[in-house]
C-alpha cells in the first residue's frame, strides 16, 4: 500500500513537472528569442552606414547599479564627428535626451543616467577631440564649423535614426540640454535647426567667443596682470559684497537677489582701500581699480558698456578664482603655463588669427577689434534672438543662468531675453514657449550659497508631454557652495543626470548647511511672504520685481 502511494505521489509530481514544463519552456523561449532579437538588431546597427557616416556594429552592455541593460552604438560623421547613443533594453518611453557639452567639448558625455527614466541618450564629441590645448581645432575651419552648429544637429539626426532602427518606431519626444558652450549650442538648436528637439535646457549660454568670452577674459586678464587680485583680497570682496548688498532687495537672508541694485556706488570700494601702513584686510587701490573693472564691464571711449561686467557676490567660492586670480599652488587646466582661465584665452585668439601672420596677442584691442573677431568667430556666434520657428514648431525653453557667473555674465542673458521678446512677438508670445530662471548667488553653472541646484528636467517633460508650464520650481543648496567640489560632485558638464547626482552626494551633509530657494520664472522675483523660515522656499512666493 505504502508502495502505491509512493507511486501515485510521484506520478502526480512528474505530471505536475510536466505541466510546469510545458507553460514555462515557450516563455523562457520567447524571452530567449527577444533578447537574441534585441543583440541582433543592436549589433545590426552598423548597416546604418553609408558614404557620410561609420556606424558600429552596436553592443549589449549588461545592468550596473541604476543603469539598465541597453544598447550602446558609437560611430562618426564626416570622420570627424564622433557619436555615441544609449537605449535601454526596457521602458523606453519613446523619449531622447541629448547631451550637448560645455567648454570647447571635444569628447563624449553621458547618456545613460536618464535610462532609468524612460530615455534614449545620445552625445558628441562636437566634431573634434581635445589635441595640446582646448580651442587648437579652431584652426581647421570644418572643425570649427562644426563646433559652431553642424556637428550637434548632424548628431542628432543619426541618432533619432539608430533609435528608430533599433526600436523600430520614431523618437516621441526630444530633449537636449547643456550648460556654458553647451547652452550655445542648445539655443543654436533652437535658433538654426527649430524641428530637431521639442524641450531644449540651455544653462548659463556662452553666446559666443565674441560677445561672451574672449574679449572680456583678455581685458580682464590684463587688468589682472598690473594690478593682481590674491583669494586674500577676494575674500574680502565676497564680504563687502555680503554687508552692502544683501539687503537691496528688502530682506537680509543671505542672498543678493537684487544684484542690479549693487552698482560701484553701493558697494564702495574706496572703504576698503589700505591706508597707509596697512598691509592687511585691505586692498590695494590697483586692485580696488581691478574690481571696479571686474564689476562695471568694458566701456568704450565714450562710457557705454561694450562687455557687460560680473555682479557681485560669493567672489570666494572658487569661481573668481578659477577665472581671474587662479588657483594657488597649482595651474590651471589651461595652455601655455596660464594661471587662469582668463588669461588662457589668448591660446584661443591666437588660433582663432592663425591665418593672419601680423596678428600679435599684445596688440589686440578688445574694442576696436570687434568687427574683424567677429569674422573670424562667425561658426560660433548665435544668430538674432528670433525663435519664431521654433515656437511654431511647438518647441520649449528652459534658460537658467547664476546671477553670479563669472565667465558669461548674466547681465548677458538678461540682455539677450530681451532681444528675444523682440523678436519673437513680444514677452507675452514669449511666455508660450520659454522660461527664463536667474538664480542669485550661483556661480558658473554649479556652486555658490544660493539655491543653485535644481531639477530642470522633470518640469521640461511635463511641459512637453503634458502641457504643464512649469512656474516657480524650487532650487536648492545641498551644503555645497564652493565651485570647484561642486563641480566634482556633478561630474563637470559630463552628467545628464547632474541634479540627482548632486543631491545623492548631499545626502550626507549636516543638514544645517543646506537651504531651499524659490526660483521664479524671469522678470518676476521670490518676494518673502512675511514669515517663516528665511532659508526655506515655502516662505517666499513669486511676484513682481524689485
Amino acid at each position: 500500500m505504502k508502495n502505491a502511494l509512493l507511486y501515485t505521489a510521484n506520478l502526480a509530481k512528474g505530471t505536475l513537472t510536466q505541466a510546469f514544463l510545458v507553460m514555462v519552456l515557450p516563455l523562457l523561449g520567447a524571452d530567449l528569442a527577444i533578447a537574441q532579437d534585441q543583440k541582433t538588431r543592436c549589433q545590426n546597427l552598423y548597416l546604418l552606414s553609408d558614404m557620410d557616416r561609420a556606424v558600429e556594429p552596436g553592443v549589449i552592455v549588461p545592468a550596473s547599479g541604476d543603469t539598465p541593460d541597453h544598447c550602446q552604438v558609437r560611430g562618426v560623421i564626416d570622420g570627424t564627428i564622433r557619436f555615441e547613443v544609449s537605449m535601454p533594453l526596457e521602458g523606453w518611453r519613446g523619449r531622447m535626451m541629448f547631451l550637448a557639452h560645455g567648454g570647447n567639448s571635444g569628447r563624449l558625455g553621458d547618456t545613460k543616467a536618464l535610462m532609468r527614466d524612460g530615455f534614449a541618450g545620445a552625445t558628441t564629441n562636437s566634431g573634434h577631440d581635445y589635441g595640446p590645448t582646448s580651442s587648437e581645432f579652431v584652426r581647421d575651419h570644418n572643425s570649427l564649423i562644426n563646433f559652431g552648429f553642424r556637428a550637434v544637429h548632424l548628431s542628432t539626426v543619426m541618432a533619432k535614426e539608430v533609435i528608430a532602427e533599433f526600436y523600430g518606431k520614431d523618437v516621441g519626444y526630444a530633449y537636449l540640454q547643456g550648460c556654458s558652450g553647451g547652452g550655445r549650442s542648445a539655443l543654436v538648436e533652437a535658433l538654426r535647426f527649430p524641428d530637431d528637439y521639442d524641450g531644449i535646457i540651455a544653462g548659463a549660454p556662452a553666446f559666443g567667443w565674441v560677445q561672451s568670452i574672449l574679449p572680456w577674459g583678455i581685458a580682464v586678464s590684463r587688468m589682472q596682470k598690473e594690478n593682481p587680485l590674491t583669494p586674500e583680497s577676494l575674500s574680502l570682496l565676497a564680504q563687502n559684497s555680503r554687508e552692502r548688498c544683501d539687503s537691496l532687495d528688502g530682506l537680509e537672508d543671505g542672498l543678493i537677489s537684487f544684484p542690479q541694485a549693487c552698482s560701484l556706488e553701493a558697494l564702495e570700494l574706496e572703504e576698503l582701500e589700505c591706508s597707509p601702513g596697512q598691509e592687511r584686510d585691505c586692498l590695494s587701490s590697483g586692485q580696488v581699480e581691478t574690481a571696479s573693472f571686474i564689476y562695471e564691464g568694458l566701456k568704450n571711449d565714450a562710457g557705454e558698456v561694450v562687455y557687460n561686467g560680473i555682479y557681485p557676490g560669493d567672489e570666494d567660492q572658487g569661481d573668481w578664482m578659477m577665472w581671474v586670480t587662479g588657483v594657488p599652488g597649482m595651474q590651471a587646466d589651461v595652455p601655455g603655463g596660464a594661471t587662469s582661465a582668463y588669461e588662457s584665452l589668448g591660446t584661443m585668439a591666437s588660433d582663432l588669427y592663425h591665418e593672419d601672420p601680423t596678428f600679435e596677442l599684445e596688440n589686440f584691442d578688445p574694442i576696436r577689434d570687434q568687427a574683424e573677431l567677429a569674422r573670424v568667430a562667425a561658426a560660433v556666434e548665435l544668430p538674432p534672438a528670433d525663435f519664431s520657428r521654433f515656437h511654431r514648431s511647438n518647441g520649449k525653453l528652459i534658460i537658467y543662468h547664476g546671477f553670479q557667473d563669472v565667465p558669461l555674465r548674466s547681465k548677458d542673458t538678461i540682455d539677450f531675453v530681451a532681444e528675444a521678446a523682440e523678436l519673437s512677438g513680444g514677452q507675452k508670445v514669449m511666455n508660450e514657449f520659454s522660461r527664463t530662471y536667474l538664480v542669485p548667488n550661483m556661480l558658473h553653472c554649479a556652486g555658490g550659497t544660493g539655491g543653485w541646484a535644481a531639477d530642470y528636467v522633470t518640469p521640461m517633460v511635463d511641459w512637453v508631454e503634458n502641457d504643464q508650464a512649469p512656474e516657480a520650481i524650487v532650487g536648492t543648496n545641498p551644503g555645497i557652495s564652493n565651485w570647484f567640489e561642486a563641480l566634482a560632485i556633478m561630474q563637470g558638464d559630463e552628467s545628464v543626470d547632474w541634479y540627482r547626482t548632486v543631491m545623492k552626494a548631499a545626502e550626507s551633509r549636516d543638514p544645517s548647511t543646506k537651504s531651499t530657494r524659490l526660483l521664479c520664472p524671469y522678470p518676476q522675483v521670490a518676494r518673502y511672504k512675511g514669515s517663516g523660515n528665511l532659508r526655506e522656499a515655502a516662505s517666499y512666493a513669486c511676484g513682481q520685481g524689485w
